[in-house]
């Protein structure tokens, strides 16, 4: 009797941790047009020029402010990319040649149509991303909140993820309010 029990108890014990993994391989995704990766999101990828994300977007941008000021070196573009929302941020990036080139530096979006790779997307959890990421170096924390000119406190309902490639230029950011994902960012890693 005690064999059998315990015959039973080891079937259900394999047969738990199978399910597990079946919904773990089903939460995957195939590479489509809305997958983001720490390159970007789908073809929308970081290092794209100006001129190239107006022909891929088929539009011509409206920076905020004029392209040939003084100081003028980052502007965010809010606009669709096929059937969502994003925001694409643009630095200028300057070479001997040019007075300066406007490329994305990162691409967010708040859209539920965007996933990873692994399956994560809006609406999960932390540790949705950290079993999805586990291999890759992470920072994570409460994003800071200002109160008035001189103070900041830690977010009780606002949290950052960065999950950095191997070569430490691009990074993966999710962040989280109330402990579920409300938006996908794929960026370069600003240098110190």
């Amino acid at each position: 009797m005690r064999n059998i029990f315990c015959f039973f108890l080891a079937a259900f014990f394999f047969a738990s941790c199978n399910s597990k993994k079946e919904k773990q391989t089903k939460k995957k995704v195939e590479n489509n047009e809305y997958t983001i990766s720490k390159d970007g999101i789908g073809d929308l990828k970081i290092g794209m020029t100006e001129p190239e994300v107006e022909n891929l977007l088929n539009q011509q941008l409206d920076f905020n402010a004029m392209k040939d000021s003084a100081g003028y070196w980052s502007d965010t573009i809010k606009t669709k990319y096929k059937d969502i929302d994003v925001s694409i941020y643009f630095e200028r990036q300057y070479s001997d040649d040019d007075n300066g080139i406007m490329q994305i530096s990162g691409v967010e979006t708040t859209s539920s149509l965007c996933k990873t790779s692994s399956g994560a997307g809006i609406g999960d959890e932390k540790m949705d991303i950290l079993t999805g990421y586990n291999e890759n170096p992470i920072n994570m924390g409460p994003d800071w909140e200002i109160v008035n000119d001189t103070t900041w406190v830690m977010s009780k309902t606002k949290y950052s993820i960065y999950v950095k490639d191997d070569k430490w230029d691009k990074e993966l950011i999710f962040r989280l309010t109330n402990k579920k994902v409300t938006s996908l960012q794929a960026s370069i890693i600003m240098g110190d």
